[in-house]
């Protein structure tokens, strides 16, 4: 599958840098897929997908998830 391309403030932002930017945040937590996902109210398979860069989350699932990771929504956002 292809890399997907999303806008951010005008640019495009590419779902691969927002997918290994989850999976690092994660780890720094010590996280598996699945505690990210009791945490956040999602499955494993969605925080799974997300890290493959192969779905994007919608905003409130990202704006959840970068509370639980300690992080500013800006930091999967920006490159």
């Amino acid at each position: 599958m292809g890399q997907i391309t999303l806008f951010n403030n005008g640019r495009i932002m590419n779902t691969k840098i927002f997918a290994q930017r989850l999976k690092e945040a994660r780890e720094e937590k010590g996280y598996s897929q699945k505690t990210l996902g009791m945490r956040v109210g999602l499955s494993d398979k969605s925080i799974s997908m997300y890290e493959k860069g192969t779905v994007y989350p919608p905003v409130g699932n990202l704006l959840k998830i970068a509370k639980e990771l300690d992080k500013n929504i800006s930091y999967f956002l920006e490159d």
